[in-house]
């Protein structure tokens, strides 16, 4: 496999953005919860675990006014009371998304595209065996830097998101076509050999009807590759015990799921998909410490974590399904 990157989570992202935006959102949120931090029902419901429909669970942790519990069939964590559909939606069409984009992500865009991207373009790359150009779609594309790795290497690509104006910004940069909307309301006239989804099943409310369609969009031998927040995670355990609000992993009211290694075999039994690949890529121990240290400290940190990535242990899964 491709070799994995010690990433260094203050060189993608600065500890004064990741704290204002964290700041921005908590504030942002705040007008889902009654003054006694109690949610209130027209932006709640109480509903089943969203991956695998059991209804017993316990509380895990609580973190500014979010209660996240673990189901008891699957292992996975999720918020309860969960997002009612359509919150989360309105609150990036306020412009929340673009605070995120802005601050977190433009701003990392040199080594998301030249290293991140890059390395997840050749993992997927491994995966296919066919002679003519493949294609792929990208749910949730963003800025789009993913998507033109790709088109640089020559596939054929396509995007989705619920953002206009990130639909707007991928083709005016890129020159590349997205479906701006709904996933899961988009129509297709096409298959393709991968579906990619980077960070996006955490946010649905209905993560399973999405990979249901990915699946039927899905070329025979093609691949569903995701990327989502461990439930297995150290810095879950961590969390358990020790009570804070880290200013990502969590990002209360945007990440209302986290997978478990268990739920995520039961989806591609379900689905009748092949795991071909799993591996944690994770910065727990820089965002539990929250501060930077000179640079001996922070290659011991960094070779902390790739020994917690390398278990499994890093709070976010990457995952390779064949169909």
């Amino acid at each position: 496999m491709i070799k994995k990157i010690k990433l260094d989570l203050f060189k993608l992202k600065s500890k004064k953005d990741l704290e204002s935006v964290y700041h921005f959102f908590k504030k942002s949120t705040n007008k889902w919860f009654n003054n006694n931090e109690s949610p209130k029902d027209e932006f709640f419901y109480i509903g089943k675990c969203p991956l695998c429909n059991a209804d017993t669970s316990k509380e895990a942790f609580k973190i500014d006014g979010f209660s996240y519990h673990e189901c008891l069939h699957c292992d996975s964590l999720y918020t309860k009371p969960h997002l009612r559909d359509g919150v989360l939606d309105a609150l990036y069409s306020d412009g929340a998304y673009q605070v995120y984009q802005n601050n977190l992500v433009k701003k990392g865009k040199e080594i998301r595209k030249e290293v991140l991207e890059e390395r997840k373009f050749f993992q997927i790359k491994n995966f296919i065996y066919k002679d003519s150009v493949p294609s792929l779609l990208d749910i949730g594309c963003g800025s789009g830097t993913f998507l033109e790795v790709c088109k640089q290497n020559g596939w054929q690509i396509e995007g989705t998101d619920i953002s206009s104006s990130a639909s707007k910004s991928v083709l005016e940069n890129y020159n590349i076509k997205v479906h701006q909307g709904d996933f899961n309301k988009i129509k297709f006239n096409k298959t393709f050999d991968v579906i990619s989804l980077w960070g996006v099943l955490e946010h649905l409310s209905d993560p399973i009807a999405t990979i249901k369609k990915v699946k039927e969009l899905l070329n025979k031998d093609g691949m569903l590759v995701f990327e989502v927040p461990s439930a297995d995670c150290f810095i879950s355990e961590y969390l358990k015990k020790n009570n804070f609000s880290p200013t990502r992993y969590i990002e209360s009211g945007r990440h209302n799921i986290f997978f478990s290694n268990k739920v995520i075999r039961q989806i591609a039994e379900n689905f009748n998909l092949k795991v071909e690949y799993i591996e944690t890529n994770g910065l727990d121990i820089q965002t539990i410490l929250q501060d930077e240290f000179e640079n001996k400290i922070t290659d011991k940190i960094l070779n902390i974590q790739d020994t917690l990535n390398d278990l499994l242990l890093g709070d976010h899964y990457r995952v390779f399904m064949r169909k």
